[in-house]
């Protein structure tokens, strides 16, 4: 079967799966509005648009690596690494500080990859290792100390913390990496082609795509974009830190299949990432108002991935679990 035709297959049997996330937000934003009446006011929403821009940015870059089938596990650590050098830089070299965090990102994605790749090492162990290499870097280098913005640092902070127009920078730049990332995956070649990878690697890869390169570079993307998000908790959070990112990963993982896009790769994409981070927002919401504690707010999140992937992996592409 060729990749072509998997991926036509798939497209008519989920488009339940594109419903469910849909319907889910709408149940869950009526319950909370019935609970907190002042829920859908323009200035709660932009305030809560405000908190989850960075599990946004840092959600779209993951959904390119499900999209091929494979987990980037890194991606907390590299976003809390990227906020160490932004705050360490900052003094020194003003905004390019956080081109360099960035360009971190570029470095840490493309290592994962090749390692990935060229070693044939898979995806889970390839960035549990960068996760482990990348904790233990951010708490040398700060000295497992927090670092903060100084006062008359803040003038670099507010392409974030600013407003525009009444709405915060930062949701405006959420929306921007929204669009940047929906044109990727829409209209370019990489685009096609991890989907294609995740719907089925042997096929595209007998069709001649070179499937080392475009591993690598979503690995490269999805760093990038940890990368950034690291950038925006800094700068929201005037400082740095070896654990600033601590609750993101299963976070991220959590709105990319919560959106709908499929485990074992082929299906989904970045807007249903975005209704993923909507529904975590709003249950977010729900689970505050009526005192859930924080802490336990990961064990639901850990059972709505289980709960999430058992109802969109396709079992048909899958003959042994191991």
């Amino acid at each position: 079967m060729s990749v072509i035709t998997r991926m036509n297959k798939a497209r008519k049997n989920t488009s339940w799966v594109e419903i469910m996330p849909i319907a889910t937000l709408v149940i869950l934003v009526i319950l909370t509005s019935i609970g907190s009446p002042r829920f859908l006011l323009p200035a709660t929403l932009l305030g809560l648009l405000s908190q989850s821009t960075t599990l946004l940015v840092m959600g779209l870059g993951q959904t390119f690596i499900i999209l091929m089938g494979s987990i980037d596990l890194s991606i907390a650590p590299v976003a809390a690494m990227a906020s160490v050098i932004a705050a360490m830089l900052l003094p020194i070299f003003g905004y390019w500080a956080f081109v360099i965090a960035a360009l971190f990102g570029v470095f840490a994605g493309a290592l994962t990859g090749v390692v990935h790749t060229k070693a044939r090492i898979p995806s889970f162990i390839a960035t549990l290792g960068a996760m482990g290499l990348w904790t233990g870097v951010a708490f040398v280098v700060s000295d497992a100390t927090p670092i903060s913005v100084s006062s008359s640092e803040n003038q670099y902070l507010t392409w974030v913390t600013g407003t525009n127009f009444g709405v915060p920078n930062v949701v405006i730049i959420g929306f921007l990496v929204l669009l940047i990332t929906y044109i990727l995956e829409k209209y370019t070649r990489f685009g096609r082609y991890v989907k294609a990878i995740g719907a089925g690697e042997k096929a595209t890869t007998v069709s001649g795509v070179p499937i080392d390169r475009y591993k690598i570079m979503a690995f490269i993307v999805c760093s990038t974009l940890a990368a950034f998000s690291g950038i925006l908790l800094s700068t929201r959070m005037s400082g740095g830190s070896a654990r600033m990112a601590d609750g993101f990963l299963l976070k991220a993982i959590a709105v990319v299949i919560l959106g709908g896009t499929a485990i074992s790769g082929g299906i989904g994409g970045v807007l249903r990432t975005f209704i993923g981070v909507l529904i975590v927002m709003v249950l977010e919401v729900g689970m505050n108002m009526v005192g859930v504690n924080p802490w336990f707010q990961q064990a639901i999140f850990g059972g709505i991935i289980i709960l999430a992937v058992t109802l969109t992996i396709d079992r048909s592409r899958i003959t042994i679990i191991k």
